[in-house]
């Protein structure tokens, strides 16, 4: 439908379970909707973490949940929640503390509470975290007066870097 969202579609057509918690692998459901939550993180077109809530679907786009196996539905992952009151915050840096057995276990850890795989090397469209821009004038927010005034610094020759949270 027009004006959804990745999120917005599967919502509508009746997934309610979008992610799994990182450590604990508890179900997680569209919950803000504006891409300040973790809960709608799934992997698009081979690019991990995307904010599902953020992105509007197109024609022979991949979407993939991620941090589940075998199954957003089914997470055999999520029996970590029966041993909860073994593992409280830090607890493998505290029982871990021989480099050997930090390396042993480490990729294991790492597995199963990561955030997504990351994108084959390969991958044409490369996103990325970080971009180090250089610039005189910075203005925080796209509305009407941030772009104004934007403009004018602009028209005045300086390198105005415009910086808004909606893409």
């Amino acid at each position: 439908m027009a004006g959804d969202t990745i999120a917005s579609a599967l919502y509508r057509a009746g997934r309610r379970v979008f992610s799994r918690s990182f450590k604990y692998h508890r179900p997680r459901g569209l919950l803000c909707g504006a891409g300040v939550c973790p809960n709608c993180m799934m992997n698009v077109d081979g690019v991990p973490n995307v904010r599902a809530c953020t992105v509007q679907p197109r024609e022979g786009m991949v979407v993939r949940a991620q941090n589940a196996w075998p199954s957003i539905d089914f997470d055999v992952l999520a029996l970590a929640e029966n041993f909860k009151g073994l593992m409280p915050v830090g607890w493998y840096y505290k029982n871990f503390t021989s480099r050997a057995s930090w390396k042993m276990v480490e990729p294991f850890i790492r597995r199963i509470a990561g955030l997504g795989e990351p994108p084959a090397t390969d991958t044409a469209s490369r996103q990325y975290e970080h971009s180090h821009l250089k610039c005189e004038t910075v203005v925080i927010g796209g509305g009407a007066s941030g772009i104004r005034f934007a403009l004018e610094r602009a028209a005045q020759g300086e390198r105005v870097l415009l910086v808004e949270k909606e893409e």
